[in-house]
Formats: C-alpha cells, sequence, structure tokens
C-alpha cells in the first residue's frame, strides 16, 4: 500500500477529508493518516485465536481453533454493553464455524475510518446512525443488499424509517440494532399535586397536555418559584436535556431538508414559529434565572438527573429513559405520551434514530462477518432490544417479544416510531455542519438579548395588563426577525457548502469517466 498521504487520501475516495482549505493542521493529520496507513501495511493484527480463556471460554474449548475468528467493535457501556455480549454470546453458542470477539471502545467512528483507512478494520463494526452518509460516501461500508439477497433478508421486514437510517443513495450499508424514537415524560406526582390548580386552569390532571400551547399552560400552573422569582421547579423547560433543540420545527410543521430537490430549508417559517415559542421561555422566566436554576442539575445517568429529582415536571426524551428512571427511581410515578404538536399540526412526530450495525470495506472476513449481522437481524434484535429495554424495528416483532419486557411504555414508542409524521435526520452529506449549525443557533437565538430600549414600558398599575401584553408582542415580533435573520444565514450557509459538493462530485465522476475511456 502507497504510504504518502496525498495518495493514501486519494484511495480512500473521502470526500471527508477535503471539505476546507489545507491549514497547517490538515498537514499534521495527513501525517497521521499516513502512519496509520503504514501500520496497517506492515503491522499484522495479532491472531485472535491466542485471546483464548480457559474460564471465560471453556464452553468453546472443542472448537475454538477451529472458528474463524471475527472483531465486532462496538460502543456501549454498562447494561447496554452487558445486552449486546449476550447477543454475541448467542450467536457463538449458535454454531461452530465462527467466534465474535466482542471490543467495546470508545469513539468507535473515528477508530472505525483510521482502521479502515490503515486496510485493517473489524470485521463488524456499531456505528451510529449519523455516521451512515459519510462513511458511505467515503468507500468505508460494504453494501449489504448482496448479502441480504442472497439471505432472503428483506427490506420489507423494517419500520421504514429504520431502514432509511442504514440507506444511502438507495443502497443499504447499514442495519438496525437498537431504534430509538422519543416522547413526552410527565410526572404523575406533580401533576396530582397541582390537580385542583390545573382544574382552575381549566386543564385535566389526569391526562398529558396535547398541544404546544397546552404545555405551556400546564407548565404555567407546576412551575414554582422563591421569593425572588428564581425557580425551584419548572414545568417544562425546551433547552432539558438539551439534545432534541434541532428537532422543534418539527412540532410545528417544518421541515430541515427538501430530500426531492435538494434544498436546505431552515428558514421555513414553521421552523421560525417553533423558535419563537421556544425563545418565549427564555424571555418569560429569565436566561440568568433558568441558566442557574440548570446549573444544578446532576448527571442525566443519576439520581440527580433533572426529570428523575422532580426539578422538572415534563421533558421529551427517549425510549431508553424508562430504564434510567427505575434504576434511580424504582417508585417513581411517570406518565409517557407522544409529544405534543401544534395547534393544526398532525401527529403523533418523533425524531426517529437507531444504532446501527456495518461491515468495514477491506475487513478480512466479509462473509463471515455477514452471518453474524444476519444473526443479529433474525434472533439478536430481540435479545438486545428487550435487555436494553427499547422495541424492535421490525414491523412485527415476536410473538412472545413483549413478555416479561422491563420497558412497561413500549407501545408509545412503537406507535410515535411507525407514524407517517415520524422523522429521520436528514439525508444529506452536509448533516454534521448542518446539525452544528443549527446547534449555534439554537444557543444565539435563546441568548440574544431582546434590545430594552425598542420595548414599551409598564405604565401604572391600571393599564400594566394592557402594557404587558403589548410588550410581549413586540418581544415576540423583535426576537421572530432575529429568528429569521439567523436561519436564514444557515440555509444560505449550508446551501452554498451543499451546491459546491455537489459540483466536485460531478467533476470527480466526469474525470473517472474520461479517465477510463482514456484507458481504452
Amino acid at each position: 500500500m502507497d504510504t504518502n498521504p496525498e495518495k493514501a487520501l486519494a484511495q480512500s475516495g473521502s470526500s471527508l477529508w477535503t471539505r476546507v482549505p489545507l491549514r497547517p493542521v490538515h498537514f499534521v493529520l495527513a501525517a497521521i493518516i499516513a502512519a496509520v496507513v503504514l501500520v496497517g501495511a506492515l503491522e499484522h493484527r495479532p491472531s485472535l485465536k491466542d485471546d483464548f480463556d480457559p474460564v471465560r471460554d471453556s464452553e468453546f474449548a472443542a472448537t475454538w481453533d477451529k472458528r474463524v475468528h471475527i472483531v465486532y467493535w462496538e460502543k456501549w457501556g454498562s447494561f447496554e454493553r452487558e445486552a449486546c455480549q449476550a447477543m454475541v454470546d448467542a450467536f457463538n453458542r449458535s454454531q461452530n464455524d465462527v467466534f465474535v470477539h466482542y471490543i467495546n471502545t470508545s469513539q468507535v467512528d473515528r477508530k472505525t475510518m483510521l482502521a479502515i483507512m490503515g486496510g485493517d478494520p473489524p470485521e463488524v463494526a456499531g456505528l451510529w446512525a449519523t455516521n451512515v452518509p459519510p462513511f458511505a460516501e467515503a468507500g468505508g461500508l460494504m453494501d449489504l443488499d448482496g448479502f441480504m439477497a442472497k439471505s432472503g433478508l428483506s427490506r420489507d421486514r423494517y419500520t421504514p424509517n429504520y431502514l432509511k437510517l442504514g440507506t444511502y443513495d438507495d443502497k443499504v450499508y447499514a442495519l438496525p440494532t437498537t431504534p430509538a424514537s422519543v416522547a413526552l415524560f410527565y410526572n404523575k406526582e406533580h401533576f396530582r399535586a397541582k390537580a385542583a390548580e390545573l382544574r382552575a386552569a381549566g386543564l385535566d390532571p389526569e391526562r398529558p397536555p396535547q398541544t404546544t400551547e397546552e404545555i405551556d399552560r400546564y407548565a404555567a400552573v407546576l412551575n414554582e418559584f422563591d421569593k425572588d422569582g428564581r425557580p425551584l421547579k419548572m414545568g417544562f423547560l425546551p433547552t432539558e436535556p438539551g439534545w432534541f433543540n434541532w428537532t422543534w420545527g418539527f412540532y410545528f410543521g417544518g421541515r430541515l431538508f427538501d430530500e426531492e430537490n435538494g434544498r436546505i430549508t431552515a428558514d421555513d417559517p414553521r421552523n421560525v414559529d417553533a423558535l419563537v415559542w421556544v425563545k418565549r421561555y427564555a424571555e418569560r422566566y429569565g436566561r440568568e434565572k433558568l441558566l442557574q436554576f440548570r446549573s444544578g442539575f446532576g448527571n442525566f445517568d443519576s439520581p440527580q438527573n433533572a426529570f428523575i429529582d422532580g426539578a422538572v415536571s415534563m421533558e421529551m426524551q427517549g425510549v431508553w429513559f424508562s430504564n434510567f428512571i427505575r434504576r434511580h427511581r424504582p417508585h417513581m410515578e411517570f406518565g409517557v405520551a407522544p409529544f405534543p404538536t401544534a395547534e393544526g399540526v398532525p401527529g403523533p412526530v418523533s425524531l426517529v434514530d437507531a444504532d446501527v450495525i456495518t461491515i468495514p470495506k477491506g475487513c478480512r472476513h466479509p462473509e463471515e462477518a455477514w452471518r453474524f449481522v444476519e444473526f443479529s437481524q433474525r434472533d439478536g434484535l430481540a435479545i438486545i432490544c428487550r435487555l436494553q429495554g427499547k422495541h424492535m424495528p421490525v414491523k412485527e416483532p415476536p410473538p412472545n417479544f413483549r413478555d416479561g419486557h422491563p420497558n412497561l411504555e413500549l407501545d408509545v414508542f412503537e406507535k410515535v416510531a411507525a407514524s407517517p409524521h415520524a422523522f429521520i435526520q436528514p439525508r444529506t452529506a452536509v448533516w454534521r455542519e448542518y446539525q452544528h449549525d443549527l446547534g449555534t443557533a439554537f444557543d444565539h437565538i435563546w441568548n440574544w438579548p431582546v434590545p430594552e430600549d425598542e420595548l414599551p414600558g409598564l405604565s401604572d398599575e391600571a393599564r400594566r395588563k394592557a402594557s404587558m401584553q403589548a410588550r410581549q408582542k413586540k418581544v415576540d415580533e423583535l426576537c421572530r426577525a432575529e429568528i429569521e435573520r439567523t436561519l436564514k444565514d444557515i440555509t444560505v450557509r449550508i446551501q452554498n457548502r451543499l451546491d459546491k459538493k455537489h459540483s466536485r462530485d460531478e467533476l470527480q465522476a466526469e474525470s473517472v469517466t474520461e479517465s477510463a475511456e482514456n484507458r481504452r
């Protein structure tokens, strides 16, 4: 293999490394990549057969030396790692020809890409769905369609969005392992404690809110403050947990990408409406006070988690969250429902995501890798999804899948995932940049100080209510203008990046065609 860094990059076929002008740091990266390539060319991976442990692997002793040994890199920790190991163990016990060595690793996406470039990747890699477009575009993953056709594994068995997550340019490069959808978690204890106040406000304490307008009304009753107006408990905070800030527009009927026409739509008016709604929380309750309130939250996986600890009454969270609630506060009374949408927006609406399993291009044993991947899809999904407390990414789970399942709220997550209004991350090769810009824009909008000199002041008490309404209307107008400007900037900037990328791809395709014709 050629160890020249420029040739190595060209041979990789990866546009990941050529999106920005070269700077000194990129020469350092090129040197690192060259070193990886050199290691891949000159250093052999130790024999996996030498990894035999007489205690751990005693049941496989008789067939150990006869098997083909392959490596599976994954990213999970804690009980999720144990669930994955159970799936691997089931495969290893199911036959005597292949043995999968499960290796848990951090930064699995980066390490896998470097291993691919080095020429010695693992046979199987567990990635995030967001990795699929850039990895596929870079030529780093094997197309699984041929394997699926040969094995009779149909695309039709999957819930459509979960299959789409592993698809790029209509080719399947990854298959789902554990799926995720999101919903509204609400604290039934808080609702019951404020039952009289909720009823007085015309709200039903026995059910969750149905629209974003109702979220605001429920939250206003559930909120609690000290004498100085500092929050003690918030009914709802759109910044908590802060993982889904780019998704709010979908709950108002917006979209981020017109896939049919290849157009960025960050400035969709409905996305603007969503961020105006979010911004009202910052202005109504005070950015600094909310920042101080949030600084007291504990880690996600802890009893001091904002929802688990009772600091927040309602929160958007994923299918995994029930596991953590029952681990840290097993007797907590909570409910789960589809997350509310704006008035008139059909639902249920939910982000759909998944962990995926792939076969990196250039691995040593692709056929054996597929045998494990196929097992993971036919038999392993029921094992890993049950043990991780999640639903399955297929249309028809096994009849006994629900028996004894630890997640009692599973039906909600299955329902929202199968909804025609569910959505996935935009399928574009510039999504990483796009998502970064959306996150930066959200932070800017949340923290943007409304110009006080442009707001009408409050007059005497008799006119206070009318003045407050005028002030709020003016705040909305000013915020809307800033949000429109910010999202328009993103639309123009990301569309420009996408157009430039398409132009480079077209030039590269023409060059390849011309070279092929010249060789004839």
